[in-house]
């Protein structure tokens, strides 16, 4: 009979881990990101960078009046995306890039390159409209990848801190190494490392959010779209779960 058990710590790792283990759709999205701002940086004059901008960050008076704004009624459905691959400057595209590595990663690789773009992308859109929820009708631009990163740590740590499940054959005596499971808000309140981390992770919102010059943001941090982000990975993991990826 196979008895499931649990432990605290995973198997051994290999002696000689790679240096840089990302995920190849990890470190695509991470290139991309880098590969914008920097055509960005260099290419386009003042006028035009403002203009970038306007074109692709998203603007919840758009949904009002979209043809006061450049893209027009298309605009309001594509930047609920493309606001994710803009950065307000270098050190808000290396602060998004770290977390995006960091939670990225275990989500690509649990749920693989659809359920990793699934979660980037839903966490984007939902970031987003909990931000125009918020602001309403005062005119603000949103851009950065904070939403679609939020939901990739909304939806990793579900995960990342529960302990390794294994099952024991007993005939054999062989462990037969099952994952971490998926754990629920109860679990998640339960687990030291999980709590501990969801205390550390808003604390640092409500520092950013109060001095936004920590991560090279002149103007307001837009904490909505963090929150938004996070719900939207802890949610949609739940459904991931049950796909065949």
């Amino acid at each position: 009979m196979n008895q499931p058990t649990g432990q605290d710590e995973a198997p051994e790792p290999s002696k000689n881990p790679p240096a840089f283990n990302l995920p190849l759709v990890v470190g695509a999205t991470i290139g991309l990101l880098f590969l914008i701002h920097l055509a960005a940086e260099l290419v386009l004059t003042p006028e035009s960078y403002r203009n970038f901008f306007l074109q692709f960050g998203y603007i919840a008076q758009r949904d009002l009046l979209p043809d006061e704004f450049r893209g027009g009624e298309l605009a309001r459905y594509y930047t609920l995306f493309s606001h994710a691959f803009l950065h307000a400057g270098w050190q808000h595209l290396l602060f998004n890039i770290a977390w995006l590595a960091v939670f990225g990663s275990p989500i690509a690789r649990r749920y693989g390159n659809l359920g990793f773009f699934g979660v980037f992308f839903f966490g984007s859109a939902s970031g987003a409209i909990v931000f125009a929820f918020f602001t309403g009708a005062q005119f603000s631009v949103l851009i950065g990848a904070s939403g679609a990163v939020s939901a990739l740590i909304g939806g990793a740590t579900r995960f990342v801190f529960q302990p390794v499940q294994t099952l024991v054959d007993e005939d054999t005596g062989q462990v037969h190494v099952l994952g971490r499971k998926l754990a629920t808000l109860t679990e998640i309140v339960k687990n030291k490392r999980s709590l501990s981390f969801a205390g550390f992770w808003l604390g640092l919102n409500i520092v950013f959010g109060l001095m936004p010059g920590l991560m090279g943001v002149e103007g307001a941090i837009a904490w909505q779209a963090h929150l938004g982000g996070y719900l939207a990975g802890y949610l949609m993991v739940a459904w991931l779960e049950r796909r065949p990826f």
